[in-house]
């Protein structure tokens, strides 16, 4: 099979390799690893490069050859940037691995996956959103009372990852600061939750609709092996954290069911990973990421490789999950 990589890298967009105020981007080393197992497993691998690139090329009919394109691009500065690749995919008729472009919108807005976890019966952190358009910053605390949420409280651009801009307040002083400078940096709307502590958790899915499966569950802890009291991108970026393969006994089947709820309803397709609080035996979903690393014992490698699976059974199962869906369509 001929696949194309489309993904983006900090340089496309002039950012700083160390600067970690932008970075839900791939990196070489992922990709060059995610050729090379594709490689070994037969295929033949195109790196197309980043969104934009994927367009001027689709334009001057120059990837004909492509059998299915597999899905990194992230986009810059855009609410719709993770939902480019797929949009441009399905105009020109081409399979393409991953979420479409309505769940890749859907989950890349927070508030809007809380509500929908919440209209699922999945517990979420209580919060609101704080748009510095509609509202006065001085406002912050009736917003507060209105929504019946107390300090600590988590705040971050609403439209990002990694962590990106996570911050967290002990009042409303340092609320009043993370709001505006995040603003100043991302330029858009701040997501305010209650804190919730408890076990940083991650599930990734693998697969879609029925086949959808869990692949295990993995906490992320500091290195010393304490709780990590707020995943930042610090901690992400430079690996000041360990992952661990999890089981909290009887609670491991509502902390997968909850997971595989929200993969199944949205509808994520190939690949998902739930990013979760386990607090006081109650899972709380804090994300939900359709565009993962996948980095070289990546928290999906690690899981696949807990079930038998070797990186290239992985990725070929993904691109089989994609083609079963582009074949049901025609």
């Amino acid at each position: 099979m001929h696949v194309g990589i489309v993904y983006d890298l900090k340089s496309d967009y002039s950012i700083d390799a160390d600067d970690v105020s932008y970075c839900d981007f791939s990196n070489l080393l992922e990709i060059q690893h995610i050729q090379n197992v594709l490689q070994q497993r037969g295929h033949h691998v195109t790196l197309i490069g980043n969104p934009y690139m994927f367009a001027t090329l689709l334009r001057q009919e120059k990837l004909n050859g492509i059998d299915i394109i597999m899905n990194f691009g992230e986009g810059f500065r855009s609410r719709n940037r993770e939902s480019l690749v797929p949009a441009l995919c399905e105009i020109y008729k081409i399979p393409y691995t991953f979420s479409d472009s309505y769940a890749m919108g859907l989950t890349l807005h927070k508030h809007q996956t809380m509500l929908f976890a919440e209209s699922l019966g999945i517990k979420a952190p209580k919060g609101f959103l704080f748009y510095p358009n509609l509202y006065d910053i001085k406002e912050l605390p009736s917003l507060c009372t209105k929504y019946n949420i107390s300090f600590p409280i988590i705040s971050k651009p609403n439209r990002e990852g990694t962590s990106m801009g996570l911050a967290l307040s002990n009042n409303f002083d340092e609320l009043v600061e993370n709001i505006l400078g995040n603003y100043a940096v991302y330029n858009q709307e701040i997501r305010c939750d209650e804190y919730i502590g408890g076990h940083e958790i991650a599930v990734p899915i693998l697969g879609s609709d029925n086949d959808a499966r869990v692949l295990g569950i993995v906490e992320y802890r500091n290195l010393d092996d304490s709780l990590i009291t707020y995943y930042t991108t610090d901690i992400k970026e430079k690996n000041r954290h360990k992952t661990l393969f999890q089981s909290f006994g009887k609670y491991d089947d509502i902390i997968k069911e909850t997971a595989l709820l929200i993969h199944k309803s949205i509808p994520c397709y190939d690949i998902s990973r739930i990013d979760m609080k386990f607090f006081n035996n109650t899972p709380y979903l804090l994300e939900v990421t359709t565009i993962p690393g996948m980095n070289p014992g990546s928290t999906f490698e690690m899981c696949a490789m807990k079930n038998g699976m070797q990186p290239g059974d992985m990725y070929d199962h993904i691109l089989e999950s994609a083609m079963k869906r582009f074949r049901g369509k025609k």
